[in-house]
Order: C-alpha cells, then sequence, then structure tokens
C-alpha cells in the first residue's frame, strides 16, 4: 500500500507514477490522434526519455500505432502516435425496465456488438438473465483483451459493490445487484447510477473541439427523473454516494404519491411518466401512450399532446429553477423526451425561469440537448471503465469505485 502523506492524501510510488504518467499519455493520444513524442513531452512537462520509454512499451503491448504525420517543414516529419482501435474492448451494461442492453465495444466507445436482455418483474429471475448475457459478452472479448464492465443502473446504489440501495422505479430495495451480476465472471465490474454516467459521458466521449462545461447539471426523464451534477469537472457523489437525487426534491408537499414513500416529488409531474399520465388525463380512451409518441402527436397537432406538454413545461421549469439556484451550473444537459421536445416546450420553460430568476443570474446559463441522446447513461458506463485506464490513478479514484468480479 502507499505511504499516506502527512496532508491525508497517499503519496504515489514509483510504480503508480509511472503507472500515472502511461495513462496520461494514452489519455491524450486517445483524445488527439497523431500526436508525436515530442508534443507528449511538452503537453505533459515529462522529460523526452521518460516519453520514448512509456511510448515504446506501448507499442510493445499492442496499444499504440505509428505513422509519419504530414509537415510543411523542411526534414522528415514527425512520427505521430494513434490509439489501436482492436487495443482493447469494453463491456456496458444499461439497466432499464423498457429496453436493458449489454454491449461490447472499442476502446473509443464504437459499440461492436449488442444483445437485449428482456424485463422480469422477478429481481432474480431478470438478474440471472441478464447476468448470462454479460458472461458469453465477456467470454467472446476476453480473449482479445477486455478492460471490465460497466453498469449504468438507475436509483441509488453503493458504486463500490453495486448495492441497491433503493431503485423506486424498478421495485428494487436492498438488492445486492452487483454481487448477482459478477458472481462467476472473470472480469471487473465498475457500477454506477445512470444519471450520473450520464453526465460522465459528455464529458469523456466529447465532440472533437467541443470542450465540455465543467459545472452542469445532466437531466435524464425516463422512468423518472434523474440528475447527475458535475462541479468543477468532476461528478458530485455526496456522503455515501447519496448526493444528486434530485427527482425526489419536493414541489408540492402534499402533491402526488411517489413510490420513494414521499408526496410531490419533482419527478411525479416532470418525467416522461408524468407526461404520459398528463396525457391519459385528457385522452383516457387513448390507453398508454409513450412520451414519444405524445411528442409526435403535438407536433401533428393533437391538442391533448399539445396540452400536456405545456402543463408540464412548468414543473420542468420550476425544477430547473432549484436546480439553478442549488448548483450555479453553466448548463443543464437534457436527456430523453426532454431533449427531443425541446423545441415544444423551451419558451415555456425559460418563461419560468425568467420570472423567478433575476436576469443577472441567467445571461450565461444555458440549456442544451445531450451530445448522446438516449445512448448517455450506456456510453457512460463505458466511459465509466476506460477512465481506470486510460486518466492518472488519482483521476481514475475520484471517477469510480471498482469492484471486483467472480474471478
Amino acid at each position: 500500500m502507499a505511504p499516506v502523506s502527512p496532508t491525508g492524501r497517499r503519496a504515489l510510488r514509483k510504480a503508480d507514477l509511472r503507472e500515472s504518467n502511461q495513462r496520461l499519455i494514452l489519455n491524450l493520444i486517445r483524445q488527439t490522434p497523431n500526436l508525436s513524442r515530442a508534443d507528449l513531452a511538452q503537453m505533459t512537462g515529462l522529460p523526452a526519455s521518460s516519453i520514448t520509454f512509456i511510448v515504446k512499451r506501448l507499442l510493445r503491448e499492442g496499444w499504440l500505432v505509428e505513422s509519419r504525420n504530414g509537415s510543411s517543414q523542411p526534414g522528415r516529419p514527425p512520427i505521430g502516435l494513434r490509439l489501436r482501435r482492436d487495443a482493447s474492448h469494453v463491456v456496458g451494461v444499461e439497466i432499464s425496465l423498457s429496453r436493458t442492453r449489454v454491449v461490447a465495444a472499442d476502446v473509443f466507445g464504437r459499440i461492436l456488438r449488442q444483445r437485449l436482455v428482456a424485463w422480469h418483474p422477478d429481481p432474480h429471475v431478470f438478474l440471472v438473465r441478464l447476468r448470462s448475457a454479460i458472461a458469453a459478452m465477456v467470454d467472446k472479448y476476453a480473449r482479445d483483451g477486455l478492460l471490465g464492465v460497466g453498469v449504468a443502473i438507475p436509483g441509488t446504489i453503493v458504486r463500490a459493490s453495486g448495492h441497491v440501495v433503493a431503485a423506486e422505479n424498478l421495485g428494487w430495495f436492498d438488492l445486492p445487484v452487483g454481487a448477482m451480476l459478477s458472481e462467476g465472471v472473470p472480469a471487473r465490474f465498475f457500477f454506477e447510477n445512470n444519471a450520473k454516467l450520464a453526465a460522465f459521458a459528455e464529458q469523456w466521449f466529447s465532440q472533437p473541439g467541443r470542450q465540455p462545461p465543467q459545472n452542469f447539471v445532466f437531466v435524464t426523464a425516463h422512468g423518472g427523473i434523474g440528475t447527475g451534477v458535475v462541479v468543477d469537472g468532476r461528478l458530485l457523489q455526496g456522503s455515501h454516494d447519496l448526493g444528486a437525487e434530485f427527482g425526489h426534491t419536493i414541489l408540492f408537499p402534499d402533491g402526488i404519491p411517489c413510490p420513494c414513500g414521499n408526496r410531490g416529488c419533482w419527478e411525479q409531474y416532470a418525467s416522461d411518466r408524468a407526461l404520459m399520465r398528463l396525457y391519459a388525463e385528457r385522452e383516457p380512451q387513448a390507453g398508454p401512450v409513450a412520451a414519444g409518441e405524445i411528442v409526435a402527436r403535438a407536433r401533428a397537432g393533437d391538442p391533448a399532446a399539445a396540452e400536456a406538454l405545456a402543463e408540464v413545461a412548468l414543473y420542468v421549469g420550476l425544477g430547473f429553477v432549484n436546480l439553478k439556484q442549488a448548483f450555479s451550473p453553466e448548463a443543464i444537459i437534457l436527456g430523453d423526451y426532454l431533449a427531443s421536445a425541446w423545441d415544444l416546450i423551451g419558451e415555456a420553460v425559460w418563461r419560468v425561469l425568467r420570472e423567478r430568476i433575476a436576469p443577472r443570474y441567467l445571461s450565461h446559463f444555458r440549456i442544451l440537448a445531450a451530445q448522446h441522446a438516449d445512448e448517455a447513461p450506456l456510453m457512460g458506463a463505458l466511459g465509466l471503465v476506460l477512465a481506470q485506464f486510460f486518466t492518472p490513478l488519482e483521476t481514475a479514484r475520484v471517477a469510480a469505485a471498482p469492484a471486483a468480479g467472480g474471478a
């Protein structure tokens, strides 16, 4: 174990420092392909000899490939370094009532294979099915190198073990999901809340040339309201990983009962389920209509759909006022139906914000659609694993708490 410094932080051993530098170089090349050794030395401040040593090892281990960069300067062009797509693989899992997926991806997050797992109300039956799908995916890609399995779980969880404290919309309480999924599967598992992973995906898989905000809130609205809060570039976890459950903040003290046991929670008024309820109240003969279909009907001129969206926009706006006042984010980033319906509800949401927040606090504030749309939690699950191997040790330890698999 690394020694503890007088400040309470662990000092890095020589081996840790070497590994941390290697991860730093890998991540720089991942973010900016075709960097030369000289570029890396300038960007990291490491001696050229250290860069050469690390690069040679990464080339030998099959992580990098070399290519001559074009140059208008006289002499031989510098040798650029790129990450091999097939250097290793990662498995990602997104648990959802409507669509649970197990995917395999390369080191850039490009999905190579996907399996869907049918939902079952008995969690033990469902998790056995899911573990079987994960084990099959791990078995297929382990021979070519597998970094681990990232799992996105809706609800309040213990990140280190994947134990579900409460996933109200799944009906799961005090359930050892992590232990059940990893049993007998020869891979490292990493667990996180799905909304937090959606926020993490905005950072990890940011588009080239696009600098993600350093202070933002990601809002998911599928099956409830989830929030991932990023402060100074890091996910806000809170005590015992229980922070940022803004879907269960109260809009109305005597409001609609929530599966969490409280009343008047924000998600009862602003989630996709809330939109479905509001539409059903206006069109009871229509039967259950999914949020995406309600949005489509509103665009087609359905007055009941337009009215339901207008009402939900009011509640979305009230929740956003609370998020803005609590965290002062640069931006709120939208997933799910909130993003797809923004052209229909955006003006109403902004009206609520302007009525309740002074203009001086809104001058630099933005509301944006997610880069990865409905894929955000799954992409975050892939990034969760990749972050353990492509960022310096201390950064990776903050990003996620790993849990060992069954072997």
